[in-house]
């Protein structure tokens, strides 16, 4: 009978070891293997405190500590063993429920975390023939060593692969310096640089051969693979996106492909768990401007405050872009005014060397204006035409899951902006659901690595939120207390409301109807427009 009871607890311990392994690799590919990434996810968030708080993981922990009183009182022995076999039951049954309402997370399926995955389970599997205690204390044991396998398996992949993107980064740097006459543009900041990254290759591509980092491919073995597989001996322009969680990063990123033309789309405290300091941000940014030759091009947002403290600094050649939303003093170099948004588009007007011109972009939210200025002024510096600017503006594509619209088909309207939650996002998708007029239905992701302002920054988009939607689903409880906080202070029958992947899916498939928009924040409320489509 034991035995019949230790192969179903063994059963169900490795539903439970594969559930786990499938979590920590999602997790370490999640964080783009970065240890620092991890201990934060832990740290501050409400999914990373779960795991450490859990009532299983300590009811194990003082299982396996006891075991001790065990040795000494063997009566208790079967007990003791039906009690670990009871938990691991409980655990493989809410794996199944898991998989049926779409909750487990799955890692992707790269050779890297097949590899970290079969590895993993395999180190398990032969651990489990050989307990070197009571049968199920070892498994209590396993399962404690999950999470440390799988860092060993990180620590151990990272020296070869290092080895391997250095070996490709100085190939891709040999092969830029080839290219004599190529023109390079970098852009960094916290939030904007992909949108603003595509808005400018597509402008400068209707007259120019030219190459840019694909997606959010901002880390030096994305610029690496993107300049060996994609450099032509007729490219003339690199675009290039530089993404950084520290100091030294982006400079890193510069001695790759010598930028003369550098982009701060705007600072703010995205990421600041890890940069530490607002401070250290704007230092770590600006280190792509102080990697531009004496005749470089500086361009700065002139709508964020940050970036504009680095206008100011800057001795090279600088430009200042800005929408003007608002009447200030500050000198601009090319300014948009006239701002009309449109359900399917913005217009508006550009002030640049004293002419007015009038462009239409067929992308949603005023606050891409920002990210497409860029774009016109190099276009112009170049020497593109004013006609064909308006042309290439005019038929401008957003990225996926930026901002992008679709219509399901009872007629509810569709916001797709979950490739990036920050701040300005959040606030300039929330100000474009006002050109609608019936019911709107923001499903929200709360953000992550804000640091010490993590609070105060939900607490204060909480209180733009009710005031804009009728209906405000949260995926999970991160910061949920100070949106709540913030969004009482509003008088407004809105509530926040958290819930699972599929009762959001479902509320939005019964309640809400024809004309109605409903805008999704972030990766996990990707995952409930997954669900929907």
């Amino acid at each position: 009978m034991n035995n019949i009871i230790f192969i179903f607890t063994s059963l169900s311990f490795f539903i439970w070891v594969i559930r786990n392994t499938f979590y920590w690799v999602y997790l370490w590919q999640l964080k783009e293997y970065r240890l620092d990434r991890v201990l934060i996810h832990f740290k501050e968030t409400y999914q990373g405190k779960r795991i450490l708080l859990s009532p299983f993981l300590w009811i194990k922990i003082l299982l396996i500590i006891g075991y001790g009183y065990i040795v000494f009182n063997n009566e208790y022995l079967l007990f003791y063993q039906i009690f670990i076999s009871l938990i691991f039951y409980y655990e493989a049954f809410s794996v199944l429920q898991e998989i049926i309402f779409h909750r487990l997370r799955r890692p992707s399926s790269t050779i890297k975390g097949v590899i970290m995955c079969s590895l993993t389970i395999f180190f398990i599997s032969i651990l489990f023939t050989i307990p070197f205690v009571d049968k199920y204390l070892w498994l209590l044991l396993l399962e404690c060593l999950i999470p440390f396998i799988i860092y060993i398996i990180v620590f151990a992949f990272s020296f070869p692969t290092e080895i391997y993107h250095d070996y490709k980064i100085e190939k891709a740097r040999k092969k830029l310096a080839d290219h004599k006459k190529i023109l390079v543009i970098a852009i960094t900041g916290s939030y904007g640089k992909s949108s603003t990254k595509e808005f400018v290759s597509q402008i400068l591509e209707k007259k120019f051969r030219l190459l840019k980092t694909q997606g959010s491919n901002n880390t030096p073995i994305g610029i690496a693979n993107t300049i060996l597989d994609g450099l032509k001996n007729n490219t003339e322009i690199l675009v290039t996106e530089m993404g950084a969680y520290k100091k030294g990063e982006i400079l890193e990123l510069c001695e790759i492909v010598n930028p003369e033309i550098g982009i701060i789309t705007g600072i703010n405290d995205q990421h600041l768990s890890l940069f530490g300091s607002l401070s250290n941000t704007m230092q770590a940014k600006y280190e792509l401007i102080d990697s531009l030759p004496k005749n470089g091009l500086a361009l700065f947002n002139g709508n964020n405050n940050n970036a504009k403290k680095l206008y100011e600094k800057t001795k090279i050649n600088k430009v200042l872009y800005e929408v003007k939303f608002s009447v200030n003093d500050v000198k601009r170099n090319i300014f948009a005014e006239n701002i009309v948004t449109k359900k399917n588009s913005v217009s508006f007007d550009v002030i640049l060397k004293r002419k007015k011109i009038h462009f239409e972009a067929p992308v949603i939210g005023a606050h891409n204006i920002e990210n497409i200025l860029p774009g016109i002024f190099i276009g112009n510096r170049l020497g593109i035409s004013d006609f064909d600017l308006v042309k290439s503006v005019s038929s401008l594509q957003s990225l996926p899951k930026t901002m992008t619209k679709q219509e399901l088909e009872n007629g509810t309207i569709v916001i797709d902006d979950t490739f990036n939650t920050s701040q300005q996002a959040v606030r300039a998708a929330l100000s474009y659901l006002k050109v609608f007029k019936q019911k709107r239905i923001l499903v929200f992701q709360p953000m992550i690595e804000l640091g010490v302002s993590a609070g105060d920054e939900h607490y204060r988009v909480a209180g733009d939120m009710v005031k804009i939607c009728d209906y405000i689903f949260v995926t999970n409880e991160n910061f949920l207390n100070q949106m709540r906080k913030g969004a009482s202070l509003i008088n407004s029958k809105c509530e926040i409301r958290k819930a699972s992947i599929v009762e959001i899916a479902k509320f939005i498939q019964n309640k809400v109807h024809k004309g109605d928009v409903v805008l999704f924040e972030g990766k996990e409320a990707g995952m409930v427009l997954n669900k929907i489509l």
